[in-house]
């Protein structure tokens, strides 16, 4: 098994479910129904965050032991360093709204894409540690669990951008691409992530723990709270409990 090939497959996925997303604005006029939205998002939630523990943070403890570091404070600076990564990443994009009398196309698409990012390499990480360890299904079914949660987190998040983007006056077709290339640097960093965690081995634990940091910030900070749209409350909490779940049995049932 190639973790690069697999990655590239993976996040080839995700970009194309987000392409999906961004071709609702050729069939709608209006975004998605806050139920079903609440019940995506907190679905791609649980899952993300199952998938932290279970095929980032748990198995970065494993290889940390593994080669005689200090499992809990290897674990804790790298998913340190992922979050505030993230905190920057933030920080520098609110930083550049304040200069804008709107939010404009720019920085609607730069938000969105730096946070495709982790996810990215949240995936790529996830095959190149299966890839090691081939004897481990758990290994392999949570990271297609992971790239699965990560593709339906992203349908409604190609709506999302594309739409509003109509109504700042920008055509459908060129609302689309917009909307579907927001996911591009999934492959690009995945890959990329992929090949670093299979040239630098020693490293693992720290890439696993800066993904998973970096993971669930991006939940925490935009998932969970875009899942509590309305009074659409319990459709968000079912699908984070459901997609939770899921997560966990894949990667319990196959350990």
């Amino acid at each position: 098994m190639n973790g690069i090939i697999w990655t590239f497959l993976g996040t080839l996925l995700t970009l194309s479910v987000t392409t999906l997303g961004a071709a609702g604005v050729f069939f709608v006029k209006k975004e998605i129904g806050g139920r079903l939205q609440s019940g995506f998002l907190g679905f791609a939630g649980g899952v993300m965050i199952a998938a932290s523990v279970w095929s980032l943070l748990l198995p970065g403890i494993e290889y940390a032991e593994e080669n005689g570091q200090i499992s809990w404070l290897v674990i804790t600076c790298g998913f340190l360093i992922g979050v505030w990564l993230l905190i920057l990443v933030d920080y520098l994009i609110r930083k550049w709204e304040s200069f804008q009398v709107k939010r404009n196309t720019a920085m609607l698409v730069t938000a969105i894409t730096a946070h495709n990012i982790p996810e990215g390499m949240a995936i790529g990480i996830a095959f190149a540690l299966a890839a090691q360890d081939l004897q481990d299904a758990s290994r392999l079914s949570g990271a297609i669990a992971l790239t699965v949660g990560i593709a339906i987190q992203n349908f409604p998040e190609g709506t999302a951008v594309a739409l509003p983007l109509i109504n700042n006056g920008i055509s459908k077709k060129k609302a689309f691409f917009i909307g579907s290339m927001s996911a591009v640097v999934e492959p690009v960093f995945g890959v990329l992530a992929a090949a670093a965690a299979n040239l630098v081995k020693g490293g693992m634990p720290w890439f696993l723990a800066f993904a998973a940091g970096a993971m669930i910030y991006v939940v925490v900070q935009e998932l969970i709270p875009e899942a509590y749209i309305g009074e659409e409350e319990k459709s968000g909490t079912l699908g984070f409990i459901v997609g939770f779940l899921v997560m966990m049995i894949l990667d319990v049932a196959f350990g």
